[in-house]
């Protein structure tokens, strides 16, 4: 079994591509497992894909790398929260792999621990995508967001609404669909999620909902797994696996190559260290150093987000 797996980067984040990829293939099983992994880029992070071969050729395992260096058609999209507008690319994928009909694209700060095939066999005919419920459906923080000029479009996901950092893409109902023309006018807007919200604003009747172990989002404890089951978001069981037996660990907020201490950052580092090919690519004597904001770096933050209209 082939399974087409897609990283979508600019130079900013392309270093990291290494340790997603090589933690990846640290979780294929030995047999009939192979990944067909495509590096969709901006033509500055194609630097990347020498190291990425070595990667590659020193797992021993059934893979092979496609490169794709393109001009980011949504490099002048919207952008906040110091996320760059490379993270728009996967929503041209369909159109810049265009012999492909399926893929899980995955964000470069997560760390494989257990492999992705179950994802793959999901069932997806009419369906857009696969996706796992995130954090913004907790009752505050849909509060905080309600008042955006886009939100209300959003009602009926309160609940459902997905964090995009791991999604299994049906690229052939994309395009059934056509999407893209949808998408184009959205990355227009100043939405606060960009492209997270953008998926979440147009395939609302076309998501299935996967294990949360598949996005164990390293920036949440087990009370805050705990919100998800009181607030009727997902079933205890599924948090307890999330929280248990993750399969992909996500760090959507504090990244552990800056911040030692970032939760379950520890295992990001331990797969760094077990590569020769990545050793030494990263300051670990500077993460370990870091001890996250200081107090008045949180006031400032604090302060800023009272005062922005924008809610940065």
């Amino acid at each position: 079994m082939c399974m087409n797996i897609a990283f979508c980067f600019d130079r900013k984040i392309a270093e990291q591509v290494q340790v997603a990829l090589a933690s990846l293939l640290d979780c294929a099983a030995d047999g009939d497992e192979e990944y067909h992994i495509y590096c969709v880029c901006t033509k500055e992070a194609a630097y990347i894909e020498p190291k990425l071969g070595r990667i590659i050729a020193g797992a021993g395992k059934r893979a092979v790398l496609t490169m794709r260096a393109v001009e980011n058609p949504y490099q002048d999209a919207y952008e906040v929260r110091g996320v760059s507008a490379g993270t728009y690319l996967r929503l041209a994928l369909h159109r810049i792999l265009p012999e492909i009909d399926k893929i899980l694209y995955t964000d470069v700060d997560v760390l494989f621990v257990d492999s992705p095939e179950e994802i793959w066999r999901t069932p997806m005919e009419g369906y857009v995508l696969a996706a796992v419920k995130g954090a913004v459906n907790f009752s505050d923080k849909w509060e905080w967001n309600s008042d955006r000029p886009y939100w209300k479009a959003l009602e009926s996901m309160k609940g459902r609404y997905i964090n995009a950092g791991v999604t299994l893409l049906n690229l052939a109902e994309i395009r059934r669909r056509n999407l893209e023309e949808q998408w184009r006018r959205w990355t227009k807007e100043k939405l606060y999620y960009q492209d997270q919200d953008i998926l979440n604003l147009t395939c609302q009747d076309a998501i299935r909902y996967l294990s949360p172990r598949y996005n164990r989002l390293a920036n949440m404890k087990e009370e805050d797994y705990d919100r998800f089951v009181s607030e009727g978001i997902l079933t205890q069981a599924e948090c307890r696996e999330a929280l248990d037996k993750p399969a992909i660990i996500h760090y959507a907020g504090d990244k552990p190559w800056k911040y030692y201490d970032a939760n379950l950052g520890y295992l990001w580092w331990d797969c760094v260290n077990s590569h020769p090919e990545l050793t030494g690519m990263f300051d670990e004597e500077r993460a370990r150093k870091y001890h996250g904001p200081t107090l008045w770096e949180r006031g400032v933050r604090k302060i800023k987000k009272l005062v922005s209209k924008e809610k940065i």
